[in-house]
């Protein structure tokens, strides 16, 4: 499987750097040398593409780069950088942002090549322990205090839509709702019910080796990830892989049998959550009506996987941000992390001033700050994939953590971890140190619980 993905990555690669070639498309002039790199270093680093298929996080790593090395540089040859949204930007600009992809993009291979073989093993399958079922009291009296908070603000689902039967998406943004820390709190509870269930259908499935469990379970995971908070497709494409990844490696013996109905189920879900999402903020803004699929694609495979014109925003953002202030590093990065962010007091934001340069001004601040282009605002150039390399790192450690799980409830919250992690492409240091702090330590903890609770 991985030689076929190798040998295709080769191709696509040679398909895009022709369009590339014959493109009369607004573009940067070294464009081309993205698909290039990219397909040279999966011949040269073979081990990249090794550990494929078998880990979540080094798999999903390929995935994104593939989408966003050759996929988007494919789409910019035929309809150009710029999005249907934000500045226009300078083609030397564009450039330079080339340059610090390519540069992002060898140490990711260099760091893998050095640090892999402490992560990743050849008996990936027998040295992986079995997963059962374990005690989750703390788990479900978790549930239940999220029930609690609903009853007392029941205000709080406003911001979830039921992506089977909304004609439309609602805000993230809950009225009457003070407490931010309630709205994380049941976001959480979301997860911990899930894999509650998760847990109690394989009790049963070890009394009785069954497939209709599998099925229950897949059920129960897609019912689970139908909820969309705001208008994030991401909301529900995080929790459907984590919760699908689990089952797989719940029910070995249906593995490929589960593989097959995880694509169909996946691929059903990103249809009916981008379809949803598209008439929704088409309502809005008007601006998906008047370009194709594929403009509206370019558009945004570039925002969300951090492309040309994302990265080239976040080089402009230097005119107007100075580097190396720390406190201003920290108070950046822990602006959404709760009691922590009043420590630092008031500086300027990187995240705030990227979208000030991205719109040129005004009140919008919906454009996620790429994490290249973070390290380079907080760090300069030479430093810039540092943020990258670290969470690169870490994607493999969680990688190892995850064969090395025994228990139902520490492989989907390590998986869910790991998951944001690889996605770095979508996200940033602010987001995942967020994440860390304001979900995954109150999920250690849950578990810590139930650990001592057993032992007792």
């Amino acid at each position: 499987m991985t030689k076929i993905y190798r040998v295709s990555i080769i191709i696509i690669a040679i398909i895009s750097s022709i369009l590339i070639m014959f493109s009369d498309a607004k573009k940067p002039d070294n464009l081309i040398l993205l698909p290039l790199l990219f397909a040279l270093l999966i011949i040269i680093v073979p081990s990249f593409t090794k550990y494929m298929f078998k880990n979540i996080g080094i798999t999903i790593v390929n995935i994104s780069m593939l989408i966003r090395y050759i996929i988007t540089p494919t789409l910019i040859s035929i309809y150009g950088v710029d999005l249907n949204r934000g500045q226009i930007l300078l083609t030397s600009v564009q450039n330079k942002a080339v340059y610090l992809m390519m540069y992002e993009m060898i140490v990711i291979f260099i760091l893998y090549a050095i640090f892999y073989k402490n992560f990743y093993t050849d008996n990936i399958v027998k040295k992986a322990k079995e997963i059962k079922s374990s005690s989750n009291i703390f788990g479900w009296l978790f549930v239940l205090l999220c029930i609690a908070i609903l009853i007392s603000n029941p205000a709080i689902l406003s911001r979830y839509s039921f992506v089977w039967t909304a004609s439309e998406l609602k805000s993230k943004v809950v009225e009457g709702v003070s407490v931010s820390f309630f709205l994380t709190v049941i976001q959480l509870g979301h997860l911990v019910l899930t894999v509650n269930l998760l847990n109690m259908i394989h009790k049963f499935y070890e009394k009785k080796n069954r497939f209709v469990y599998v099925v229950i379970s897949i059920i129960v995971v897609m019912i689970s990830a139908s909820f969309m908070v705001g208008t994030s497709r991401f909301s529900i494409i995080l929790p459907l892989v984590t919760g699908l990844f689990t089952i797989l490696k719940l029910y070995r013996p249906y593995a490929k049998v589960i593989g097959l109905l995880s694509f169909v189920v996946s691929f059903v879900f990103i249809i009916v959550s981008t379809a949803l999402k598209q008439s929704t903020i088409s309502g809005e803004t008007g601006t998906s009506s008047n370009s194709s699929i594929f403009e509206g694609l370019n558009s945004d495979l570039q925002i969300y996987f951090s492309g040309v014109s994302n990265v080239a925003h976040s080089l402009n953002t230097r005119f107007i941000y100075e580097p190396f202030d720390f406190m201003a590093i920290l108070s950046d990065l822990t602006r959404s992390v709760m009691y922590v962010n009043s420590w630092f007091g008031t500086h300027i934001s990187a995240l705030n001033q990227f979208n000030v340069t991205f719109y040129g001004g005004g009140t919008s601040q919906d454009q996620i700050l790429p994490m290249i282009g973070q390290g380079y605002l907080y760090f300069g150039f030479i430093l810039a994939p540092i943020l990258t390399g670290v969470t690169i790192i870490m994607v493999m450690y969680l990688d190892k953590i995850i064969q090395k799980s025994s228990s139902v409830f520490n492989v989907y919250i390590i998986t869910y971890l790991c998951l944001k992690f690889a996605l770095y492409n979508m996200a940033n240091a602010t987001i995942l140190l967020s994440f860390m702090t304001n979900f995954f330590l109150i999920l250690l903890f849950i578990v810590w619980l139930n650990k001592l609770i057993k032992v007792r």
